[in-house]
């Protein structure tokens, strides 16, 4: 078990142990990083470093930049007092963070398609594995920034809420990282199509 701390209080992760040799798993069963690795990679750079994950860990890495970047343009575009070309330049900053988004998430699952090359035969899960990082880094960005503002028992309070839900989402990820493993599920292979612009 990994514990993360947030704010004043500890959020325990039950993601499966880190691999003490990453290098092993290379075409072994752990193809896939667990949530604490990901995690990891949110806030430490020196994660994404391991050459196994190198690829998922450091987009993971930067979708978290990204949605911390959202998090501050949002804010800024929902500001009753804010003029109005600042407005309208954090609505096009969303736009092109949600490009970059995509693009990284698109990465994940490009990598995933490639690692995981036989699907298996098991039920079809709803989403790809870039969409539940996708998730988690938004998660994670959030506790981050509800705890910063919270003291006390948060319990009862929307960073509590916030707190929950981010564990719950890393459980339910390495849930999945073991359904694939072990067949009981295999990924669909699909890219999103929202389209937030063209690229330059």
């Amino acid at each position: 078990m990994s514990d993360k701390l947030f704010g004043d209080f500890i959020v325990p992760l039950d993601a499966a142990p880190h691999p003490t040799n990453p290098q092993r798993q290379l075409g072994g069963p752990d193809l896939l990083p667990t949530a604490g690795l990901i995690v990891d990679s949110f806030q430490d750079s020196s994660a994404s470093l391991m050459s196994v994950w190198q690829v998922p860990l450091r987009a993971s890495r930067r979708l978290a930049a990204h949605h911390d970047d959202q998090w501050s343009a949002e804010l800024i575009s929902r500001d009753p007092r804010a003029d109005d070309h600042v407005v309208a330049a954090a609505k096009r900053s969303i736009d092109l963070l949600n490009r970059v988004r995509v693009d990284l998430v698109t990465e994940i699952d490009t990598w995933v398609d490639r690692v995981l090359r036989d699907p298996g035969t098991g039920p079809l899960h709803t989403e790809t594995i870039g969409s539940v990082v996708d998730r988690l880094a938004i998660a994670w960005v959030r506790c981050q920034h509800l705890t910063d503002h919270e003291r006390g028992d948060p319990s009862d309070t929307p960073a509590g809420s916030a707190a929950r839900q981010f564990r719950e989402l890393a459980r339910a990820y390495d849930d999945l990282v073991q359904d694939v493993r072990e067949g009981h599920r295999r990924i669909p292979r699909w890219r999103a199509l929202k389209n937030y612009g063209e690229r330059r």
